[in-house]
């Protein structure tokens, strides 16, 4: 009885989280491509219980109306600050983290790797780039704590 009853009562106190609508993903999906209009939104989603601060490879990971995802869409379009917000703010590891492209499921440090050599030159150097910043403790503080 006891278990029954933390088991409601964690369901009652715990936030829900809808999962990703229709709408909140196209949203994402034009953020992405924004200078800068990607961490207010997620932000906002946040607060409002309607999106997980836990759900970064979820959101890299969504599927857009043309086709890309909206890590594809940040990183063609490069888009730094809205890269750093997904990467760094909402927790995501290179190696660890995990995300779909192109109906694969790799991980996130491989796949910034492919949208890279997929693109054309200011592409592929904005990706080497990001891929340098991430590994600098001074630009990435979740290094600070993962090391320690």
């Amino acid at each position: 009885m006891r278990y029954l009853s933390f088991v409601l009562f964690a369901a009652m106190v715990l936030p829900v989280h809808a999962q990703i609508s229709t709408g909140m993903s196209e949203r994402l999906c034009l953020a992405a491509s924004q200078e800068s209009a990607f961490g207010a939104l997620v932000d906002d989603l946040i607060e409002s219980d309607e999106l997980a601060l836990t759900s970064g490879e979820q959101v890299l990971s969504l599927s857009c109306q043309d086709g890309s995802s909206v890590l594809e869409k940040m990183v063609l379009t490069r888009q730094a600050e809205n890269l750093e917000y997904a990467v760094i703010d909402l927790g995501l590891n290179l190696t660890a983290s995990r995300v779909a492209l192109h109906g694969q499921t790799l991980p996130l440090k491989e796949a910034l790797r492919r949208l890279g050599e997929q693109g054309d030159s200011d592409v592929q150097d904005f990706v080497q780039g990001y891929l340098s910043d991430l590994a600098d403790e001074d630009f990435n503080p979740n290094l600070r704590v993962s090391l320690k």
